[in-house]
């Protein structure tokens, strides 16, 4: 019988941890693979590598592989390659395949790194137990659908490509792949991935799901519930849905029922996170719906756009529905109180840094004030962003920065992890880039975050001061007054955008009274801010006063901007405005825009919950409540 493992190391989970990802990927190949005769009696499978463990207690762990699969992302292919060079010096007759995403579809991996034996190219189910079925019969790879292999001259060959069509294969959960790991590793707290569809119908040029080129696929919903059922019994804590466009199909609100059904049940899953549909509002308004009854998703509906640049959406093989539409949309779950929050993408080829930040203030004007996130363009190597004549027609320029996991220890990754980034394009330069990534920190805790969310609102309603002006007007003053404590906050964030830009390694933003956990950027101002609070206002004074607002309606504005902002250690407030701020804010944010009413009134402002450390709060409210959710105390009464 000859050995088997099969490699799938979770995101930042090491040895010792609480909270870890089972290998779903690697699980269904497994499973898949040893529905065969052929494989099963002639094959031992010995272990899945889950964990981010010493290469050393790895290797000495092992016996005699015949065969590893490496199941590769761009969050665990720099151990893949350590671990696999390490196994082939010990084992040099051991088989080393290496699948996944993060595995170009041409012969670069075996060129570059002469311990891969065989790559397999997009789904591996099928291929995974045909090259295992090869491997015993001693036939040559030949056969084996969508895999390239090194000959034995030392050549590269390719096979056929081959879809898979359908999706009945067999679960890794049902079928007990996973009972050893958890029987083995009680201490820990488990989540894992929901598959109940598999394809994307669009094409994005920056993603490489639509070029599988295999229709959408259903699992089927008898294995759906199972699989459901198994993870409400195991006690799973957190599951990740895989699907590209949760909601497409009708059966997913059932799908979702029994996802809330079983968490009433039993408390498990505790919380769900999906990919919804782009163009199945209705469906995925009644899904968040479900979900936000039983407090499933903290993160709610996903309301994305990537770009606002209409020469942006043409380059990358986008479209967005209008911009009026999502606006009542947004309004219908503003209103419903659900929660949503949207995607922009820096980077794109055609983006400027006036049409990103024009982006910005437009999300804003629909009425999406409270979560919103800026990815940097990550250059996929299947993606048609990642092709060489696309590269070359848009100018792209690329650098790897290290990937650094928010909100977890400094220690997580004992490899260090890269992605490859956009930083340049024809008409984006690098340094515009490195401001148009300051842009979006500041934007993200000014207002996303609620530090100055009230100014710049009401500038936009009754002084017409677009939100990108006044973002960017703060930029200009931090850069005139260096010597303010905000403003060398600004600088630290710009100083790490331009270390990023140029391939620096990636440093992590610390807040000390939270110990040894990186922040993201937005987060690192926020928490820094708070901790100097009435320093910060003095010192914004006078940008804020430079937009010529009458005394009384300003004492107000500041009066309410920091007496509603949450923060830890923080007492009951009671306010006395001769403007009605608060009630003018709660209705612009269902998109009820009207002129500020002059009305004298009284706020009793308290926080329905207590911190009792920072290392509380930031978790509470700057992690879990992402902060633009849970920016503002939400117990204010007129008395």
């Amino acid at each position: 019988m000859k050995n088997v493992y099969f490699v799938q190391v979770d995101v930042s989970a090491r040895s010792g941890t609480q909270n870890a990802y089972l290998p779903y990927t690697a699980g269904i190949l497994v499973a898949s693979a040893w529905t065969s005769e052929i494989v099963r009696e002639n094959f031992c499978f010995k272990e899945f590598i889950f964990l981010r463990e010493e290469i050393d207690d790895v290797l000495e762990r092992m016996e005699s592989p015949a065969f590893i699969g490496f199941s590769n992302y761009c969050w665990s292919t720099e151990y893949n390659k350590l671990l696999a060079e390490a196994v082939k010096e010990k084992y040099p007759d051991c088989i080393i395949n290496f699948g996944g995403h993060n595995v170009p579809d041409n012969f670069s991996f075996l060129e570059d790194f002469p311990y891969i034996d065989v790559l397999s190219h997009g789904e591996g189910e099928d291929t995974i137990k045909a090259l295992l079925e090869a491997i015993t019969t001693g036939n040559s790879f030949d056969k084996v659908p969508n895999i390239s292999f090194r000959c034995s001259d030392g050549s590269f060959k390719r096979t056929d490509t081959k879809l898979q069509n359908t999706l009945d294969y067999p679960s890794p959960y049902l079928e007990g792949w996973f009972d050893d790991i958890i029987e083995r590793y009680p201490e820990i707290t488990f989540n894992t991935i929901l598959e109940t569809s598999r394809g994307c119908p669009h094409n994005c040029a920056y993603c490489d799901w639509g070029l599988l080129k295999s229709k959408t696929r259903l699992f089927p919903i008898e294995r759906v519930r199972a699989e459901i059922k198994w993870m409400s019994e195991h006690k799973i804590a957190f599951v990740w849905g895989a699907d590209a466009n949760f909601g497409m199909f009708d059966r997913d609100i059932e799908i979702a029922k029994e996802l809330a059904n079983a968490k009433k049940a039993t408390g498990y899953p505790e919380r769900m996170r999906m990919n919804y549909a782009k163009n199945k509002f209705e469906n995925v308004f009644a899904i968040v719906q479900i979900f936000k009854e039983c407090e499933f998703d903290r993160v709610g509906a996903t309301l994305s756009f990537q770009s606002m640049s209409p020469v942006v959406l043409e380059n990358i093989g986008r479209q967005n529905t209008s911009l009026d539409f999502y606006k009542k949309l947004l309004t219908k779950y503003n209103t419903n109180n659900m929660k949503t929050y949207s995607e922009l993408i820096l980077g794109l080829p055609g983006e400027t840094y006036e049409s990103f930040i024009r982006g910005i203030g437009k999300l804003f004007e629909i009425g999406q004030h409270f979560v919103f996130e800026v990815y940097s363009c990550i250059l996929l190597p299947n993606a048609t962003m990642g092709q060489k004549d696309y590269i070359e027609k848009h100018g792209i320029k690329t650098i790897r920065s290290e990937i650094i996991r928010p909100h977890i220890s400094n220690e997580a990754f004992n490899v260090p992890e890269y992605n490859t980034l956009i930083v340049e394009t024809n008409t984006l330069s690098r340094e515009m880039w490195v401001r148009a990534t300051s842009f979006y920190y500041l934007a993200k805790s000014l207002h996303g975050n609620g530090l100055l969310r009230a100014f710049a609102i009401y500038l936009f309603v009754e002084k017409k001061v677009p939100y990108e002006q006044f973002y960017d007007g703060a930029i200009e003053f931090f850069e005139s007054n260096p010597d303010l404590m905000i403003s060398k906050l600004y600088f630290d964030i710009k100083r790490h955008a331009e270390e990023m830009s140029l391939g620096v390694n990636n440093r992590k933003m610390m807040f000390e009274p939270c110990g040894d956990v990186t922040w993201d950027d937005h987060e690192y101002i926020v928490l820094h801010v708070l901790e100097k609070f009435d320093l910060f206002y003095d010192e914004i004074l006078p940008f804020l006063k430079t937009f010529d607002i009458s005394d009384d309606v300003f004492e107000d504005l500041l009066a309410y901007q920091k007496n509603i902002i949450r923060r830890p250690f923080d007492e009951n407030k009671t306010i006395s405005l001769n403007y009605d701020i608060h009630s003018f804010l709660k209705d612009i944010y269902v998109n009820d825009i009207h002129a500020l009413e002059k009305r004298k009134n009284t706020l009793a402002i308290r926080d329905s919950m207590e911190f009792s450390s920072w290392r509380e709060f930031s978790k509470i409210v700057i992690w879990y409540g992402k902060m633009g959710w849970s920016s503002y105390k939400d117990i204010v009464e007129e008395i």
